[in-house]
């Protein structure tokens, strides 16, 4: 699977994304990365080793919550504020996607999830 073909034309419009996504790897997994500068950035990792069981996620900044019809995990650390948050969704048992957005300047955490629930209800329907 391509994370770069998780978000089409018309994805990228809602989601504020006006840049084409550039694929990347993370830790030996297949990313895109699209970033708008000086605004936000978004990156959509599939994993496809480790489930929503077996992802390392500190408990505290996690809350369970379901994107379509599929568990997810929005993790965000409110202390932190630092204008980070990402859903993680599973994908059966051993996989799952990772949609990261980082705002630029580091601020509005809950602006961040906003985008991350967005980017991740516009790639949920495509994901197997």
């Amino acid at each position: 699977m391509d994370p770069c073909s998780l978000l089409d034309p018309a994805d990228r419009s809602t989601a504020g994304l006006n840049v084409l996504g550039v694929a990347k790897e993370i830790n030996g997994a297949r990313a895109c990365d699209w970033t708008v500068p000086a605004t936000f950035g978004v990156t959509i990792t599939v994993d496809e080793r480790n489930g929503l069981a077996d992802l390392e996620v500190a408990r505290k900044t996690a809350t369970k919550t379901k994107v379509g019809g599929r568990d997810a995990l929005k993790v965000a650390d409110k202390k932190a504020a630092d204008g980070t948050c990402a859903v993680l969704l599973g994908m059966g048992e051993k996989a799952s996607v990772q949609i990261d957005v980082s705002n630029t300047n580091f601020t509005d955490t809950p602006l961040a999830c906003e985008r991350a629930v967005t980017v991740a209800g516009l790639a949920e329907p495509k994901l197997p």
